[in-house]
């Protein structure tokens, strides 16, 4: 079995107010919050990968989690917001490489597209209202070739703050 922990990065703040490349645009301190959090939350998977969006705010949102495991965070343009049908051949391939769990962080665009292309051959994979929080993670459970169960873990809501 390969699990997918399928992860919507964190908080950024508004793009209608940043002013620079969206690529750049960082977490804010709920998000930075909401790193620290997830890394918490998926250690117990002992995940063997993570890959992510190059975007700033995805790669810092499995920070906390790469450095807590010793992973090296590895980037691919197929997981950018315009990524279209790459991304979900993307993880098609990605999941059939590796046994073991698996993190992908990506942006809500991605995740929906990912969504509406698996609930093609299992419409109740994700039932009705599907949410795609910031900072929310799919647990997606993959056996022979095939996503066979997902389950939705809402944003972690840290305790304290490092990052006010």
């Amino acid at each position: 079995m390969v699990v997918l922990l399928l992860v919507r990065h964190g908080h950024a703040g508004s793009k209608r107010h940043w002013r620079g490349d969206d690529c750049l645009r960082p977490l804010s301190p709920q998000g930075f919050d909401e790193a620290d959090a997830i890394g918490k939350l998926l250690i117990p998977f002992s995940p063997i990968r993570i890959v992510s969006s190059p975007y700033v705010r995805c790669v810092q949102t499995v920070k906390p989690l790469a450095e807590e495991l010793g992973l090296r965070i590895e980037g691919t343009k197929r997981l950018i917001p315009s990524a279209g049908r790459a991304a979900s051949t993307y993880l098609q391939r990605v999941s059939r490489k590796d046994n073991g769990a698996l993190v992908i962080c990506t942006h809500g665009e991605v995740i929906h597209a990912l969504q509406e292309e698996l609930s093609k051959s299992v419409p109740e994979l994700f039932g009705e209202d599907v949410p795609r929080e910031k900072g929310s993670v799919w647990v997606l459970e993959r056996e022979d070739g095939h996503i066979v169960k997902s389950e939705y873990l809402p944003p972690p809501r840290p305790i304290g703050s490092r990052h006010r």
